[in-house]
């Protein structure tokens, strides 16, 4: 949100505005957007709570980057197969994103701000890349990008080998649960660190 906030001043215009020039238009993702549109009333998914409680779609008036875009699984799919090859970027920008550039130090994802842990309880290739997690596993290089509120779960996870992603957007925070066997029987053992990112074990 810093990262917004500085961009925006520096331009002198909202993040949507870029977002739609640079990737969403470009990409043919015509049905995504950085806050609520209107014309989404006819497809939106409410949502459901980790107790199973029901709760209304969120329908955000203001561009939050790290949570606000609506999308829909065809427009996260040309997201994906466009991060994953570079389409769109520069050679030395797509290298730029996908490549380590500060190593993860924590045990698990949350709660923000832990400390460190010692170099033996650190899972070994784990680190930030520019808007992804990247990850070395089975089957080479790797990265992903998750994300959830009470009421969804949602990850994309690729390999740079073969260039191939799963796409996974749930209207159900517990759907978590089930997205490493998900995307084990999809992409096969790839090595995501789930225990960092979710706090549990890989099937």
């Amino acid at each position: 949100m810093l990262l917004q906030f500085a961009i925006e001043q520096r331009l002198g215009h909202g993040f949507e505005e870029d977002a739609q020039r640079l990737a969403f238009r470009p990409l043919g993702m015509t049905d995504s957007s950085l806050h609520w549109q209107d014309r989404f009333a006819g497809r939106l998914a409410d949502g459901w709570q980790v107790d199973g409680t029901a709760i209304l779609h969120d329908r955000r008036d203001n561009v939050r980057v790290a949570g606000s875009m609506d999308t829909t699984i065809a427009d996260m799919a040309k997201f994906a197969s466009a991060l994953v090859t570079g389409v769109g970027l520069s050679q030395a920008s797509h290298q730029a994103m996908l490549a380590p550039q500060l190593p993860i130090t924590t045990a698990t994802q949350f709660p923000t701000l832990q400390s460190e842990v010692p170099q033996a309880r650190r899972v070994a290739g784990l680190a930030a890349g520019l808007g992804v997690v990247v990850f070395d596993g089975p089957q080479g290089r790797g990265f992903y990008k998750g994300g959830h509120d009470d009421q969804t779960g949602n990850v994309m996870v690729c390999l740079r080998q073969g260039q191939r992603c799963v796409v996974l957007l749930g209207n159900d925070v517990r759907a978590e649960r089930a997205f490493p066997a998900i995307v084990k029987a999809v992409l096969g053992d790839t090595g995501v660190p789930w225990q960092w990112e979710y706090g549990i074990q890989q099937p």
